[in-house]
């Protein structure tokens, strides 16, 4: 079933949080938990050392302390940048640091800080009108869960499961991490009863790790769960492939998107504007899927363009392309780091070491995205190709915005306006600099520095008491 998206959703700016580098809370450090972690055989680290690939487990059992606490305690850092809603990677308890290998998917991890602590976030946001979404790892579990030691000796769980004569089902073959038996009824059972658990506790939506894994069928059974407790939660998948035909659920995370945008700004291609309209024509659900450009899966943004004014056109599409714009924590100061681990760093509370400017970039793009309905709900319309040039629009014509992103040398960009409500002599307003570019005859002159952009919204500016708009439809 097709359902539509949940309308908080136009307005979302979503901030992720791996957990245990976020922040430690009630003023603690790790050193004060170490027990919690090397029960587990994990090992502790001091915040702001940078996590150390290994190769092996070692890298998933290295743990800095971040709990729900630490998260609650600094909801209002979140809330001034301007972002309204949470995404948590896993917070079930587990024996890694990313806690994609639950062992029991009703009890949040005690070195989170346990069910206290995720009951004390929520209200938390509540408070400022934010929201939460979970990470769901229903496609495979560890093999530590009481449920798997269970199968493994022929009780009822041994469906749950699929065994061979040397080895049973795992997810890539590791044997750690034994997949479940999505056909079977008592897991989906299962499933059904842990979304609808965190869905009473007040959660707002669940994120499906390995959404290609699930397949269309699964992802369609947890979508009906979720709706069937209300049609405003949110179900968005996590999938590395191009978005459209994924309609039973909300949304994908966009990556396409994060590689279209990369290529386009490191000039690989030239044809990234023509594949946008491309992915936004053929995608329905395109306005829930996530815009990415880092994660806990990626490099980081600042790796991936240390040149800030290059990384600063890539945040400019990920805010003004239709989808919701994700802010992988740390991104919005500078954090960088290259894939995992070094993607998930702890974050940096040391005002003197953050990059302020950029911070404040974003709070600004996202004070623009608020206030602007045809950057949330609008119609994407590419008007040129190189550099990207795009309009988006809504029925009223007032709304209208062009963007205009040029990685390149410094051009004076004429670009066609294709709306034939947009008059003659109209003008536009960049949103940043307060710049006027008028109209003439269905066109405009856009002077256009080299790896810098422009958001101009339409602005009806006429003499006296006359308005040529007036009988425009």
């Amino acid at each position: 079933m097709d359902y539509p998206t949940p309308s908080w959703v136009y307005e979302a700016v979503i901030y992720q949080i791996f957990p245990d580098r976020f922040a430690i809370g009630r003023g603690k450090l790790v050193y004060d938990k170490e027990k919690l972690y090397t029960k587990r055989g994990g090992t502790i680290s001091e915040w702001g050392t940078t996590p150390i690939r290994t190769g092996d487990s070692r890298q998933s059992k290295t743990f800095y302390g971040g709990d729900l606490w630490g998260i609650a305690e600094k909801i209002n850092y979140i809330h001034e940048l301007g972002a309204n809603c949470l995404y948590l990677t896993p917070i079930f308890t587990s024996p890694s640091n990313h806690k994609y290998d639950a062992i029991d998917y009703f009890s949040v991890d005690p070195q989170l800080g346990g069910n206290r602590a995720l009951i004390s976030l929520i209200k938390a946001l509540k408070s400022h009108s934010m929201r939460l979404i979970l990470d769901g790892v229903f496609n495979h579990m560890s093999n530590l869960s009481p449920l798997f030691k269970k199968a493994q000796r022929g009780s009822e769980f041994r469906e749950f499961f699929n065994f061979y004569e040397t080895h049973h089902r795992a997810w890539w073959g590791v044997q750690s991490l034994p997949e479940v038996n999505l056909e079977e009824v008592s897991v989906r059972k299962f499933i059904s009863l842990v979304l609808t658990h965190y869905l009473k506790l007040g959660i707002d939506g669940w994120r499906l790790d390995c959404g290609q894994d699930l397949g269309q069928v699964n992802n369609a059974f947890v979508a009906s769960v979720v709706k069937n407790f209300s049609i405003e939660k949110y179900v968005i998948s996590e999938l590395w492939t191009y978005p459209s035909g994924w309609n039973m659920v909300d949304g994908t995370m966009n990556y396409q998107f994060r590689e279209l945008v990369i290529s386009c700004l490191k000039g690989e291609t030239t044809r990234a504007g023509s594949l946008l309209e491309k992915m936004y024509r053929d995608t329905p659900k395109i306005f829930g899927c996530w815009n990415m450009l880092d994660s806990h899966d990626t490099e980081r943004l600042a790796t991936t363009f240390p040149d800030r004014d290059l990384r600063k056109l890539a945040i400019v599409l990920q805010f003004t392309y239709p989808g919701v714009p994700v802010i992988f924590y740390g991104t919005e100061v500078g954090l960088d780091g290259g894939s995992d681990p070094e993607c998930r760093a702890t974050m940096i509370w040391d005002e003197s070491k953050w990059d302020s400017e950029l911070r404040n970039f974003y709070k600004q793009l996202i004070r623009i995205r608020k206030d602007e309905i045809a950057l949330k709900v609008g119609e994407f319309v590419l008007i040129n190709e190189h550099p990207i040039a795009f309009m988006r629009r809504t029925q009223n014509i007032q709304d209208t915005i062009i963007v205009v992103v040029n990685p390149g040398n410094e051009v004076n960009l004429v670009v066609p306006v294709p709306d034939h409500r947009i008059l003659d002599r109209s003008k536009f307003v960049d949103l940043f600099t307060d710049e006027v570019f008028k109209v003439t005859s269905g066109t405009i002159k856009i002077p256009i520095q080299a790896k810098s952009f422009r958001i101009m919204k339409l602005k009806n500016e006429t003499p006296g008491m006359y308005n040529q708009y007036k009988l425009v439809v």
